[in-house]
């Protein structure tokens, strides 16, 4: 794995989840609102409205491009109200249109943030703007709620509070993005294609799931779950382990939620053949003592084997994409991974490609964070690519 990975996120005075799980309800919400809506694509499309009312509050003419910037309330926040503080209840987003097109065609990238990326110019920086100079492809920059103009007053940086608000990020993201796809195609635009970075690409993969038409799809540097990211990935050691395990136990009813959800996914994998999710194996060979629970006490003191193994559960059921169905086109798909990525770990789980045939992935001599910096033109390359194929395909 890489080192700079490592020494990276040493640096990184990060603490997730210091409030815990977030509550054995919520929780259950959650899952049922992830099984019935988000995770099924006719359910999900036949909860949003065509029309679904989008505000466009700012326009700005630039030579190249005319710029607009949005909002709506998260169709999220008619499912769960309760589980979304108020900052986080209006998707914003930023929207680039290039004043001339290539051809009749008017695609448009969706740029999905990684952890940390909070407002839009990262993005806009690196990825959107030179799209639209070089190619004349407009981009879609969507705020994720608990980031940004979306952040919570009481949250610290991208310290998100419980490990339900993971959760609520992907199902606001996928609904939002869903919107947002209607919405343009309204207007015209289109056709589509979904990227990010890290956990952006893993929440530009859920959101392929709902779209029924073909859409290309470009996750960079993410995999099939988000389980190995926060329970053996270096992003592990900045899990408040302590606080998860003081929580756990004040409830009963933690511990039969992953006894369920354990034997649920038992009895889907029976069923999924190729598709069987890989979850926690106490048994595995699988080194797990490397995390401790920074307690002030005792620094030392290993996690709680059985914490480990709900947070493992509860990823894989919100976050696994063999739970959700998969996209119209899978030949679209076009993967970029980090050989040495430290923090997407892909050994011990599905490969993308047994989960959705026909993906095609490349992996580059980085790890996660050199990444991020080295391997940006790669990514516009992978990108204007699979857009051209699938036009070339399916928009000719």
């Amino acid at each position: 794995m890489s080192k700079i990975d490592q020494y990276y996120r040493k640096l990184m005075k990060s603490r997730f989840y210091s409030g815990g799980w977030g509550s054995y309800e919520f929780l259950s919400k959650i899952v049922k609102y992830r099984r019935e809506i988000v995770g099924k694509r006719d359910a999900c499309l036949k909860f949003l409205s065509d029309d679904y009312p989008v505000k466009i509050e700012k326009e700005l003419e630039l030579k190249e491009s005319t710029v607009l910037e949005g909002s709506f309330l998260s169709p999220f926040t008619n499912m769960i109200p309760e589980l979304m503080p108020e900052e986080t209840r209006h998707c914003k987003f930023q929207f680039l249109i290039p004043k001339t097109w290539k051809n009749h065609h008017k695609p448009v990238v969706f740029h999905y943030a990684g952890t940390g990326d909070h407002k839009y110019w990262r993005r806009r920086v690196f990825l959107a703007n030179p799209l639209l100079e070089n190619h004349n492809v407009a981009s879609l920059i969507i705020e994720n709620p608990f980031y940004g103009y979306r952040k919570p007053k009481n949250q610290e940086r991208s310290n998100l509070i419980h490990v339900r608000d993971l959760f609520v990020m992907g199902g606001c993201l996928v609904t939002e993005g869903a919107v947002l796809m209607k919405w343009c195609e309204k207007n015209g635009f289109g056709p589509f294609l979904l990227t990010g970075l890290s956990m952006g690409g893993h929440m530009a993969s859920l959101t392929s799931t709902v779209w029924p038409k073909p859409v290309a799809l470009v996750p960079c540097l993410s995999w099939t779950t988000a389980a190995t990211v926060f329970t053996r990935g270096v992003l592990s050691n900045s899990v408040d382990w302590e606080n998860l395990e003081k929580d756990y136990n004040s409830d009963k009813r933690y511990r039969d939620l992953k006894e369920y959800l354990k034997w649920l996914h038992h009895q889907e994998n029976k069923e999924r053949k190729l598709k069987k999710i890989s979850s926690f194996i106490p048994e595995s060979n699988i080194d797990y003592s490397t995390l401790i629970n920074y307690s002030k006490d005792d620094p030392k003191r290993k996690v709680n084997m059985e914490i480990i193994e709900f947070m493992h559960v509860l990823m894989d059921e919100c976050t696994h994409l063999a739970n959700y169905d998969v996209p119209v086109d899978t030949n679209l798909i076009n993967v970029v991974a980090a050989k040495d990525d430290a923090y997407v770990l892909r050994d011990g789980v599905n490969s993308i490609e047994s989960i959705w045939p026909g993906t095609t992935v490349e992996y580059i001599d980085q790890g996660h964070v050199s990444a991020f910096v080295l391997s940006l033109a790669t990514f516009r390359k992978t990108i204007m690519e699979s857009m051209n194929n699938m036009i070339a395909k399916h928009y000719p």
